[in-house]
């Protein structure tokens, strides 16, 4: 496979040589001055990721930069990075190669589209919108006319915006909340990239008198001027009021009511068009199944009935989420209404009907049976316990919407705790997403520290934010015989439930059992919160606190692979060790037949 591409531009000598040392072994790096790089825009176009020292900006400029490319900027002060279209993170020019090589990881990670991404073009068409908004979406593409999108929470507001732009005359777009709509930020916004703009304005129902002085007159003159000359603005505004509402409002200027509503889009809730459910969701099966690489879906009758009959209080959003659950968890091709996953309760599908085995079946996989049915029962109590926490915080802002929504510092609350505890949410599911992917092991011999190194590189982020240090001891000839990707994300998940417990400051020791394939995770000091874990492997019926969910992930895959998990607890330390599968050199080790092992 060919490694991905990175372009550094710095006028450095010293910046670039040393990154193409840094990187080289695992990507090719091209290195270019910034006069180079108005010279070469074909490797600029051909790079994977860009990393940029910020003074580029004073003097070119990022005009030559592609759009959509993750970029890395290497500061000479603790500045705000400049906005950019892509993934885009921030490095001090005095970094570490493990900084480095960390960050340049997690953006091109980032670089991927995300796997529910919906084709722009059909985003805008009939039956993802009613029929009248899809006409007057496509005329509003083809124009550089104001538009103002209307429709409660979950409509699609947002998404059929970013559609209008994409169809429209090349421009780029800037989505900014209505609170925090300035000319300052525009200019900035305009002075790193020249060109045209869309502004798309969230809750513009709610934008303070001095936001609407300033749309009004981006309205009149067309756009604003920065150190870089003038720039077309379109506005896009959206609202969840519904276009009467807001032309009654008092505290709304009416004057830019009737600007921006040139092309006014209403977005009726879901619960409104039960004529289009059927026709959205055959729409919708259809491209999960080919995002998802899988055979085609198809619904029953009574699966259709059902999701025309439901009130879908999240409209649109809520639908594809139901869909996309369903699609991704299916254990069959065709979905009837029992399998339909609205998340209330029930999160896993139904196994599908048992086969008759032969008489005289072996016992074993009686057993194994059984105990997958308590692993999924396992994990379905403690997924409803990951989402529990969130849902209180969700609940509590919407009981104190009213006040919170009255004040700047009341809507940055709102936004910090509902947006963490849904991240809180997306993050339970994808992982347990993961695990379900996982089937039989499939055992091959495999380096203990080639599966311990990935997860501890990918852990770095999170040590260095918490200061926390690593002492890790790396296991160099240790081997097992495992399936390496299920242990691989048993140790990240271990490790992720082990470290969020600790203070800052604590040392997480990762060591090898000298004897024998295993590996133990150890702290210092004794942690509450990590002492239910051994409460739940001592006596897992009395248990009654919540086990992180990573904990059952973790505990059940090495299980699956024949190891198994012990847990020491002391007024002075917390050990996790991990014991896996010996290959048939480490069993001729315990045999006295050869000791290289490293401890």
């Amino acid at each position: 496979m060919e490694h991905p591409r990175v372009c550094v531009i710095d006028d450095s000598p010293a910046i670039r040589e040393t990154i193409a040392i840094v990187l080289g072994a695992e990507y090719r790096v091209d290195c270019l001055t910034p006069d180079d790089c108005v010279h070469n825009p074909a490797a600029l176009a051909q790079a994977d990721l860009l990393i940029v020292a910020d003074d580029v900006l004073r003097t070119h400029g990022v005009a030559a930069l592609p759009p959509n490319r993750p970029i890395l900027w290497l500061q000479r002060r603790s500045t705000t990075p400049p906005s950019v279209s892509g993934p885009a993170a921030a490095l001090n020019r005095t970094f570490t190669p493990e900084d480095l090589r960390a960050h340049v990881r997690d953006l091109l990670t980032q670089r991927t589209q995300p796997p529910a991404a919906l084709v722009t073009s059909t985003l805008i068409d009939y039956p993802m919108l009613p029929q009248e908004a899809a006409r007057l979406a496509r005329r509003a593409a083809a124009t550089h006319l104001p538009v103002l999108i209307c429709g409660e929470p979950g409509t699609g507001k947002a998404r059929l915006a970013r559609a209008i732009h994409a169809l429209s005359p090349d421009s780029r777009f800037l989505a900014l909340a209505a609170a925090g709509c300035s000319r300052g930020l525009l200019q900035q916004a305009a002075a790193i990239a020249p060109g045209d703009l869309t502004v798309f304005v969230g809750d513009v129902d709610a934008a303070p008198g001095e936001v609407q002085q300033l749309l009004l007159e981006l309205l009149d003159c067309g756009g604003l001027r920065s150190e870089h000359g003038w720039h077309s603005v379109r506005l896009i505004c959206a609202t969840a009021d519904a276009a009467d509402t807001l032309a009654r409002a008092a505290k709304f200027d009416k004057g830019l009511y009737y600007r921006l509503s040139v092309f006014p889009i209403t977005l009726p809730p879901l619960r409104d068009r039960p004529q289009d459910i059927r026709p959205l969701a055959a729409h919708l099966v259809a491209e999960l199944a080919r995002l998802l690489a899988s055979a085609p879906l198809s619904l029953t009758e009574r699966a259709l009935d059902r999701l025309a009959n439901y009130l879908w209080f999240g409209n649109l959003a809520e639908f594809e989420t139901v869909l996309t659950r369903t699609a991704a968890l299916a254990t069959s091709r065709v979905i009837d209404a029992g399998d339909l996953l609205f998340g209330y309760g029930r999160i896993i599908p139904h196994a599908p009907p048992a086969r008759a085995e032969p008489r005289g079946a072996a016992a074993p996989e009686l057993a194994s049976e059984a105990e997958s049915t308590e692993t999924v029962d396992l994990i379905i109590n403690e997924l409803a316990h990951e989402f529990k926490n969130p849902m209180v915080t969700i609940k509590t802002v919407a009981q104190y919407w009213e006040r919170l929504v009255g004040d700047e510092a009341g809507r940055e609350q709102m936004a910090h705790l509902t947006g963490d505890a849904v991240d809180r949410m997306d993050r339970a599911l994808e992982n347990m997403l993961q695990f379900t992917r996982f089937g039989s092991p499939a055992p091959q011999t495999a380096s203990v520290n080639a599966l311990l190194a990935p997860c501890l590189t990918a852990l770095a982020p999170t040590l260095t934010e918490r200061r926390l240090i690593l002492d890790y001891r790396p296991p160099e000839s240790l081997l097992a015989r495992v399936d390496a990707a299920q242990i691989t994300y048993a140790f990240e998940n271990l490790l992720r439930v082990i470290t969020r417990e600790l203070p800052e400051g604590h040392t997480l020791s990762v060591h090898a059992v000298a004897t024998s394939p295993a590996i133990t995770f150890a702290v210092s000091g004794g942690h509450r919160p990590l002492g239910k874990l051994v409460q739940f492997l001592d006596h897992p019926d009395e248990t009654e606190t919540a086990l992180p969910l990573g904990f059952v992930f973790a505990k059940t895959l090495i299980e699956r692979n024949g190891g198994r998990m012990e847990i020491e607890q002391t007024t002075d330390t917390f050990a996790v060790t991990v014991w896996l599968p010996v290959t048939r050199e480490e069993s001729a080790v315990g045999n006295g037949k050869t000791a290289n092992l490293d401890s």
